[in-house]
């Protein structure tokens, strides 16, 4: 695999697409890199200074074809096996890892940009409607600005509980 394509896939860690300034410093400053490296990559894949430098601007400056970099993404993290993303923090889990993996990964593929209520409202509405194709019917999803408690009624290894990005996400089947 290319070097840069190696580097970027182990930057990205919650397998998202797109690398932040501070997790390309973390990786440097936990790989003991030379800190140029930031500064550089900065300057090429991150020129207007938003942040985050995704894989298709990383492809289109090393001049690569994104569909070929998406496939070796992919067996890279095949290779790895299912994991959480690192920005996953499970409250509750009665699930296997591949379904939570699953789940949490369009919930944080589906929450980009989403801010007001109304978006989070569409949010759940299109996150029940995911779940129930993908996972048989009957899914509940529940959003979480804040602290909750809950007592709830699931069938076996079906419920999944976790935050992202200061929110809870609560997923579980019931019985039809």
């Amino acid at each position: 695999m290319d070097p840069f394509i190696d580097v970027f896939l182990k930057v990205n860690t919650n397998r998202s697409g797109s690398i932040t300034i501070e997790e390309l410093t973390n990786y440097v400053e936990k790989n003991n890199l030379d800190k140029d490296m930031i500064t550089k990559w900065r300057s090429l894949f991150d020129p207007t200074n938003t942040g985050k430098i995704t894989l298709e601007k990383f492809c289109d400056v090393l001049g690569l074809k994104a569909a070929e970099v998406i496939k070796k993404r992919e067996a890279f993290y095949q290779s790895q096996g299912p994991r959480l993303g690192d920005d996953i923090h499970v409250i509750f889990e009665n699930m296997p890892l591949d379904q939570q993996v699953i789940i949490s990964d369009e919930v944080r593929r589906r929450i980009t940009g989403a801010n007001a209520d109304g978006e989070f409202n569409k949010f759940s509405v299109d996150m029940k409607r995911y779940l129930d194709d993908r996972f048989g019917p009957s899914w509940q999803v529940f959003v979480v600005d804040g602290n909750y408690w809950v007592t709830h009624t699931f069938l076996p290894n079906t419920s999944f509980q976790f935050s992202l990005l200061g929110r809870s996400y609560l997923v579980w089947q019931i019985p039809e």
